[in-house]
């Protein structure tokens, strides 16, 4: 093998790695990825001109993209799973280099629903996802930028709150005012937000919703425990959940209490 081929396997093999770790962990090893590159570079190569940096990088993405769009439709429900976890991680990734992120650093919790309800949108059954897979991970940061402009809109308007982290933030508030700190006021709001949550996830006719609340967040238990213990997918816990709480914002005595509480 040439100096030449060398140094282009050499440099073919640290934008796999990257790739990989940035795209597609649990899913595609490097060493493959090395392989597709090589071949894709054979396929569009004019001439004996080697590629440069950027060219092998764009290559390597849109093979990711097909393999991360194959993972994220499979039936099998480990590789679903690491498809999840990866597109969750490029989201809050991708995220942190658009134009919006600076704002929505200054609310809090403001990034993570953002993602939240991107992944949303990408776990809804109907959502065909990109006409090409090389384009899905392109496809995402769309919808991912369409929603955190669409965030900061509902918030200047004051529409926006994060039924998701107010749930979450609940029972650690409740321990507190249980220990004699914080405003009495607020303390008989969270009861009142406790017993109303409480009552409206158990008279919830979807088992599946009324499941995933019960156990993430009045038993405490994590989405990957929960997807073990109900033999489903991680992504499928998550869409059950979000549905949920898409049912709890219209109970109109739960937002009214959580509005009071965020003022």
């Amino acid at each position: 093998m040439s100096d030449q081929n060398e140094d282009l396997q050499s440099e073919i093999r640290v934008v796999a790695e990257k790739a990989v770790q940035t795209y597609t962990q649990g899913i595609l090893e490097a060493e493959a990825l090395v392989e597709q590159i090589l071949v894709e570079w054979e396929r569009v190569r004019k001439g004996e001109l080697l590629p440069s940096h950027d060219v092998l990088v764009r290559i390597a993405q849109r093979i990711c993209s097909r393999t991360l769009y194959a993972a994220w439709r499979t039936r099998d429900m480990a590789v679903r799973n690491a498809a999840f976890y990866n597109i969750r991680r490029y989201l809050e990734n991708s995220l942190l280099k658009t134009r919006y992120a600076a704002l929505l650093r200054q609310i809090a919790h403001a990034e993570e629903d953002v993602v939240h309800q991107t992944l949303e949108i990408l776990l809804n059954a109907e959502t065909r996802g990109p006409d090409d897979p090389a384009a899905f991970l392109k496809w995402m940061q769309t919808i991912l930028i369409r929603q955190a402009h669409g965030y900061l809109q509902r918030q200047q308007h004051g529409s926006e709150v994060s039924l998701d982290t107010q749930i979450e933030l609940l029972q650690e508030r409740l321990v507190d005012h249980n220990d004699g700190a914080g405003d009495p006021l607020e303390h008989v709001l969270l009861q009142e937000l406790h017993e109303a949550l409480s009552k409206a996830i158990l008279s919830m006719r979807n088992p599946n919703y009324r499941s995933v609340l019960v156990y993430t967040y009045l038993a405490g238990v994590d989405e990957e425990e929960l997807a073990r213990r109900l033999h489903v997918a991680v992504q499928d816990i998550y869409m059950w959940r979000y549905r949920a709480l898409k049912t709890l914002r219209h109970n109109q005595e739960i937002m009214k209490i959580l509005r009071s509480l965020v003022e």
